[in-house]
């Protein structure tokens, strides 16, 4: 199917429905979503939720990008660590615990405010990876009009561009859960230290870093560019290692495989 198809198909689907409540991260899948339901005029609300598991700049992201496209916009902030039973523990079912809670509040809300159909921004290439959360969606019928229309994130990314839309060439992101091993008790004070030491990694240029969190180490992965820019640029490398030591790590160390999302699903059998 072309990416042409793609697009008409995931248009008809759009327009089939009365109206429509999304859960909104400000992502490169969720913007294609909230700028065609604009295009195409669909009543529409958007959903984000915000806390200290994400940086406030994806938070401002989103604010910014649901008024370009003048969409309402309506944003929870919780404490997870409080509010989502079970999630201090990291457990492998994380996601699931977590979209349930999500997307439980914002049925809720869809439902108090005559909303329809309620959507996420999941594309074709979720299916492909461990994704506990698709069936949390399953459970409460929440439709993923990227997925069924076949959209890879690349697909995403090239409509973006065609469109002149900044999120084209967005790194990807997951929540600073993602960033701990399975099964491992995560504290507040835990996560501002991912955040800090992700945040000052970003601002030296690197910005397809993760930083994963292995108790006292702090493990690098980026994409092989900014690998080698961590191993061969003396003044990076050593501003990276005296920062992250400074935080509260005693070993600083780069994953010499290349970058690729969902990489702690590898600890799961």
């Amino acid at each position: 199917m072309t990416l042409a198809n793609k697009l008409d198909k995931l248009k008809t689907m759009l327009k089939s429905y009365e109206s429509v409540a999304i859960g909104f991260s400000g992502g490169t899948d969720s913007t294609l979503l909230l700028y065609l339901l604009s295009e195409l005029q669909i009543p529409t609300v958007a959903f984000t939720f915000h806390s200290y598991i994400y940086p406030d700049s994806e938070l401002e992201l989103s604010i910014n990008t649901a008024k370009k496209f003048n969409i309402k916009h309506i944003i929870f902030h919780i404490d997870p660590l409080k509010s989502i039973h079970n999630i201090k523990n990291n457990p492998d079912n994380r996601c699931y615990i977590c979209k349930k809670y999500l997307f439980t509040n914002i049925s809720n809300q869809a439902k108090n405010m005559g909303l329809k159909v309620i959507i996420d921004g999941s594309n074709y290439d979720d299916l492909q990876d461990y994704r506990p959360g698709k069936i949390a969606l399953k459970e409460l019928g929440i439709l993923s009009p990227l997925e069924l229309a076949q959209f890879t994130k690349n697909d995403v990314r090239n409509i973006l561009k065609e469109t002149n839309i900044q999120q084209h060439n967005k790194p990807s992101f997951a929540c600073y859960f993602s960033r701990f091993p399975y099964n491992t008790k995560i504290s507040k004070k835990d996560f501002q230290r991912i955040s800090k030491g992700e945040e000052f990694i970003h601002n030296l240029g690197l910005t397809s870093v993760r930083l994963r969190h292995h108790n006292n180490i702090a493990r690098i992965e980026a994409n092989n560019h900014d690998i080698l820019t961590c191993i061969n640029n003396t003044n990076i490398k050593n501003k990276i290692d005296k920062y992250l030591k400074e935080i509260g790590y005693t070993y600083v160390c780069i994953e010499l495989s290349e970058y690729k999302t969902g990489s702690m699903n590898k600890t799961i059998k």
